[in-house]
């Protein structure tokens, strides 16, 4: 006990804290390495090359868009956006937007400055799919310049809130965005549709871990409502700086398919449009550029992906023609299919390298505890075992001592 007891700054109390960070160590990296194993065998099947075909594509908008990996709502931390002012409008992460250049523009009852149209909203995009159709119109209001939000077009409060308990925003779709896409038909642009049908295509693979994911994205949800209504007292804020969050990157961009190769919309004569990711779903890119917060992490890589897509607009790109997705153009990469199987394999490669270094530290660690804590342990072990044979041993002198007492305290029996 003395020994188990000791100081942290002896070196049995070094060596217990270093064993127990590597046990801890040791559990995280198991947990990843058996989640990009699981990715690995999604990305297998996602990037078979018989399912994609080579095309050429146009970058109309680029940007990065940041979600809150544990509420799956918008990343705060970050200023209001605005419209970029290039050839190709390429929006920086700390603008928050999302495709097709709608950016975050202020929280509820704060003031949105916007010129274009302003979408009331918990979120736009979660991450992996889109929440809002584009054809909604109950919670989109047109505005020239500053507008409160949480406001209807009269400039009066909505009569029904569009998410009761959650936190809502106003997101920014500016005319020059309204603009580039007036000669390719904003409503041809299916991006929840497409996004849907995309993930539905990448987590088929494995359509049973698909129903348990679904079953806890469920439970995640109703145990954020519980939070939520227990806190709605509090100060409600875009982003609470007391608490570590992780934040996921995900770069996109708004493409047009110049090539006719593939006749989907043979019979249209606009160009077919849509929201573009590096491998063609919006979640694989979001495993690969995370942060704990606001400019940190992997922000600065996803945003240099978009950079690179709007300095270089026209180039090769892929479209899936297989799965749900395969119609429309919903799933398109720009990056060579492969890109994200030989990305994970480096990945797995790398967590598993990690794993085995910390498993060969926690065992020297444990036989190092042996080494130090073995005889006091062993003497432990003696002390209270001799403890117990004493207790024993008075135990049945008791009981002898109060059985001859109550045997002389009884009564003589009738002759």
């Amino acid at each position: 006990v003395t020994a188990l007891a000791m100081a942290p700054n002896t070196v049995p109390g070094y060596i217990i804290c270093c064993t127990c960070c590597c046990l801890i160590m040791n559990i995280g990296l198991g947990f990843g390495f058996w989640a990009a194993g699981i990715f690995l065998r999604k990305a297998q099947a996602w990037e078979v090359p018989t399912a994609w075909r080579q095309t050429q594509c146009k970058v109309l908008v680029a940007g990065v868009s940041c979600t809150d990996e544990e509420s799956r709502s918008t990343c705060g931390g970050y200023k209001a956006g605005q419209m970029p002012n290039q050839s190709v409008p390429v929006f920086l992460t700390e603008q928050i937007a999302v495709c097709p250049g709608t950016y975050w523009c202020a929280k509820e009852e704060e003031m949105c400055n916007c010129t274009g149209e302003i979408t009331y909203s918990p979120e736009l995009f979660d991450g992996y799919v889109y929440t809002v159709p584009a054809a909604e119109q109950a919670y989109k209001v047109r505005s020239d310049g500053l507008w409160k939000c949480g406001t209807d077009q009269m400039g009066l409060p909505y009569k029904v809130d569009p998410a009761p308990w959650h936190i809502k925003h106003c997101w920014c779709t500016p005319d020059g965005i309204q603009t580039i896409l007036e000669p390719y038909g904003s409503q041809n642009l299916h991006k929840k549709e497409c996004s849907e049908s995309s993930n539905f295509d990448f987590e088929e693979a494995n359509t049973r871990r698909l129903r348990r994911l679904a079953a806890t994205q469920r439970a995640r949800r109703l145990m954020q409502r519980i939070k939520e209504r227990l806190d709605h007292a509090s100060n409600r804020q875009l982003h609470d700086s007391r608490r570590r969050r992780t934040y996921r990157y995900t770069p996109w961009a708004l493409v047009t398919v110049e090539d006719d190769a593939l006749d989907y919309f043979s019979s249209s004569n606009n160009k077919p449009i849509s929201c573009a990711y590096e491998y063609g779903v919006p979640q694989a890119s979001g495993q690969f550029y995370h942060g704990d917060g606001p400019y940190s992490g992997g922000v600065w890589k996803a945003e240099n992906v978009a950079l690179k897509w709007g300095k270089d607009p026209v180039r090769p790109c892929w479209v899936r023609t297989q799965g749900e997705s395969a119609g429309g153009y919903c799933s398109l990469a720009l990056q060579v299919p492969g890109t994200l199987k030989e990305k994970t394999r480096d990945l797995l490669k790398t967590v598993s390298i990690l794993f085995w270094s910390c498993l060969c530290c926690t065992i020297v660690m444990l036989i190092l505890c042996g080494v130090f804590f073995g005889p006091a342990v062993l003497q432990l072990c003696q002390e209270l075992r001799a403890h117990m044979a004493t207790r024993s041993q008075q135990t049945e002198m008791e009981n002898l001592l109060n059985v001859g007492q109550v045997q002389s305290n009884a009564p003589n029996a009738p002759r």
